[in-house]
Protein backbone atom coordinates (compact mmCIF):
# COMPACT_ATOMS: atom_id res chain seq x y z
CA UNK A 1 0.00 0.00 0.00
CA UNK A 2 1.43 3.18 -0.92
CA UNK A 3 1.54 6.33 1.22
CA UNK A 4 0.31 9.50 0.91
CA UNK A 5 2.74 12.40 0.28
CA UNK A 6 1.96 16.12 0.14
CA UNK A 7 3.40 17.42 -3.82
CA UNK A 8 6.11 19.82 -1.59
CA UNK A 9 7.28 17.04 0.42
CA UNK A 10 7.55 14.73 -2.77
CA UNK A 11 9.40 17.91 -4.74
CA UNK A 12 11.89 18.11 -1.62
CA UNK A 13 12.45 13.99 -1.65
CA UNK A 14 13.15 14.52 -5.51
CA UNK A 15 15.66 17.37 -4.85
CA UNK A 16 17.44 15.63 -1.88
CA UNK A 17 17.80 12.95 -4.02
CA UNK A 18 19.09 14.58 -6.95
CA UNK A 19 21.51 16.55 -4.67
CA UNK A 20 22.75 13.46 -3.11
CA UNK A 21 23.53 11.77 -6.48
CA UNK A 22 24.97 15.06 -7.95
CA UNK A 23 27.25 15.14 -5.04
CA UNK A 24 27.89 11.38 -5.05
CA UNK A 25 29.14 11.66 -9.15
CA UNK A 26 31.26 14.69 -8.47
CA UNK A 27 35.37 14.11 -7.77
CA UNK A 28 37.46 17.59 -7.72
CA UNK A 29 41.20 17.45 -7.73
CA UNK A 30 43.74 20.55 -7.93
CA UNK A 31 46.72 21.12 -9.81
CA UNK A 32 49.73 22.58 -8.42
CA UNK A 33 48.65 26.11 -9.29
CA UNK A 34 45.59 25.80 -7.57
CA UNK A 35 43.05 25.50 -10.16
CA UNK A 36 40.11 22.71 -9.78
CA UNK A 37 39.53 19.82 -12.14
CA UNK A 38 36.30 18.43 -11.76
CA UNK A 39 35.83 14.95 -13.82
CA UNK A 40 32.96 15.93 -14.82
CA UNK A 41 34.25 18.65 -17.18
CA UNK A 42 36.11 15.52 -18.53
CA UNK A 43 33.10 13.71 -20.26
CA UNK A 44 33.51 13.13 -23.79
CA UNK A 45 37.04 11.78 -23.03
CA UNK A 46 38.80 8.85 -22.28
CA UNK A 47 40.58 9.52 -18.85
CA UNK A 48 43.38 7.41 -17.73
CA UNK A 49 44.02 8.00 -13.98
CA UNK A 50 46.90 6.57 -12.07
CA UNK A 51 46.38 7.16 -8.37
CA UNK A 52 50.26 7.15 -6.29
CA UNK A 53 52.54 9.08 -4.17
CA UNK A 54 55.61 9.97 -2.52
CA UNK A 55 55.60 6.99 -0.53
CA UNK A 56 55.61 4.99 -3.97
CA UNK A 57 58.84 2.56 -4.79
CA UNK A 58 57.36 2.40 -8.26
CA UNK A 59 56.51 6.51 -8.65
CA UNK A 60 59.21 6.70 -11.60
CA UNK A 61 58.28 3.82 -13.51
CA UNK A 62 54.54 4.92 -13.34
CA UNK A 63 55.18 7.82 -14.44
CA UNK A 64 57.40 6.76 -17.31
CA UNK A 65 54.62 4.78 -18.32
CA UNK A 66 52.25 7.58 -18.35
CA UNK A 67 54.33 9.49 -21.04
CA UNK A 68 54.26 7.10 -23.21
CA UNK A 69 50.80 6.53 -23.14
CA UNK A 70 50.11 10.01 -23.53
CA UNK A 71 52.33 10.30 -26.71
CA UNK A 72 50.87 7.19 -27.84
CA UNK A 73 47.00 9.30 -27.97
CA UNK A 74 48.68 12.83 -28.25
CA UNK A 75 45.93 14.61 -30.35
CA UNK A 76 43.30 12.22 -29.53
CA UNK A 77 40.15 12.48 -26.67
CA UNK A 78 42.35 10.94 -24.33
CA UNK A 79 43.23 12.39 -20.65
CA UNK A 80 45.93 11.44 -18.68
CA UNK A 81 46.62 12.22 -15.20
CA UNK A 82 49.54 11.37 -12.38
CA UNK A 83 47.25 11.90 -9.10
CA UNK A 84 49.01 12.60 -5.71
CA UNK A 85 47.05 11.35 -2.83
CA UNK A 86 49.42 13.21 -0.54
CA UNK A 87 48.11 15.96 1.09
CA UNK A 88 50.14 19.70 0.96
CA UNK A 89 52.27 19.06 4.09
CA UNK A 90 53.50 15.66 2.93
CA UNK A 91 54.25 16.89 -0.89
CA UNK A 92 54.40 20.37 -2.12
CA UNK A 93 53.02 22.03 -4.90
CA UNK A 94 56.35 22.39 -6.31
CA UNK A 95 57.05 18.62 -5.78
CA UNK A 96 53.53 18.42 -7.27
CA UNK A 97 54.78 20.02 -10.27
CA UNK A 98 57.51 17.35 -10.72
CA UNK A 99 56.70 13.81 -9.33
CA UNK A 100 58.75 11.40 -7.99
CA UNK A 101 61.94 13.64 -8.19
CA UNK A 102 61.78 14.58 -11.97
CA UNK A 103 60.20 16.81 -14.86
CA UNK A 104 57.13 15.14 -16.41
CA UNK A 105 54.91 16.14 -19.47
CA UNK A 106 51.71 14.68 -18.09
CA UNK A 107 49.39 16.52 -16.20
CA UNK A 108 49.86 16.12 -12.37
CA UNK A 109 47.03 16.73 -9.84
CA UNK A 110 46.10 16.16 -6.26
CA UNK A 111 43.60 14.11 -4.51
CA UNK A 112 43.26 16.98 -1.77
CA UNK A 113 41.29 14.18 0.71
CA UNK A 114 41.88 11.17 -0.87
CA UNK A 115 37.71 11.35 -2.35
CA UNK A 116 38.70 9.91 -5.95
CA UNK A 117 41.26 7.36 -4.66
CA UNK A 118 38.96 5.69 -2.59
CA UNK A 119 35.55 6.73 -4.74
CA UNK A 120 37.57 4.49 -7.66
CA UNK A 121 40.16 2.18 -5.93
CA UNK A 122 38.16 -0.27 -4.10
CA UNK A 123 38.34 -2.16 -0.95
CA UNK A 124 41.73 -3.40 -1.89
CA UNK A 125 43.61 -0.09 -2.53
CA UNK A 126 46.93 -0.07 -3.05
CA UNK A 127 49.40 2.29 -4.31
CA UNK A 128 49.71 2.70 -7.48
CA UNK A 129 45.85 2.15 -8.94
CA UNK A 130 45.39 2.77 -11.99
CA UNK A 131 41.68 3.38 -13.60
CA UNK A 132 40.61 4.04 -16.86
CA UNK A 133 37.07 5.92 -17.38
CA UNK A 134 35.27 6.06 -20.66
CA UNK A 135 33.36 9.00 -22.07
CA UNK A 136 30.58 9.24 -19.57
CA UNK A 137 32.76 8.70 -16.71
CA UNK A 138 32.18 5.70 -15.83
CA UNK A 139 35.42 3.16 -14.93
CA UNK A 140 36.35 0.21 -16.84
CA UNK A 141 35.80 -2.78 -14.92
CA UNK A 142 38.04 -3.48 -11.46
CA UNK A 143 40.92 -1.06 -10.67
CA UNK A 144 44.55 -2.04 -11.32
CA UNK A 145 46.34 -1.65 -8.19
CA UNK A 146 50.34 -1.96 -8.68
CA UNK A 147 52.76 -1.76 -11.49
CA UNK A 148 54.58 -4.28 -13.24
CA UNK A 149 57.46 -2.66 -15.60
CA UNK A 150 57.69 -6.23 -17.26
CA UNK A 151 54.14 -6.62 -18.25
CA UNK A 152 52.55 -5.45 -21.23
CA UNK A 153 51.43 -2.78 -19.08
CA UNK A 154 51.10 0.09 -22.21
CA UNK A 155 49.42 -2.88 -24.42
CA UNK A 156 46.94 -3.75 -22.05
CA UNK A 157 45.96 -0.47 -20.93
CA UNK A 158 45.56 1.03 -25.12
CA UNK A 159 42.85 -2.12 -25.64
CA UNK A 160 40.83 -0.58 -23.35
CA UNK A 161 41.38 2.88 -24.47
CA UNK A 162 40.75 1.77 -27.70
CA UNK A 163 38.40 -0.37 -27.66
CA UNK A 164 36.04 3.31 -25.67
CA UNK A 165 37.66 5.25 -28.51
CA UNK A 166 35.92 3.26 -31.14
CA UNK A 167 32.62 3.40 -29.68
CA UNK A 168 30.29 6.13 -31.38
Amino acid sequence: MLKSISRSGLIAALLGCFCTMSNAQEVSFTTADGQIVNLSSLRGKVVVMLFSGIQDPQCRDGVKALEQLSERYQGKNVAVYWISINSPAEMTDQQLKHPCGGATSIATLRDRNQAGFKRFAGKKAQLPTIIVLDQQGQPHGQPRGGFNPNSDFLNDLSAIIDSFLQKP
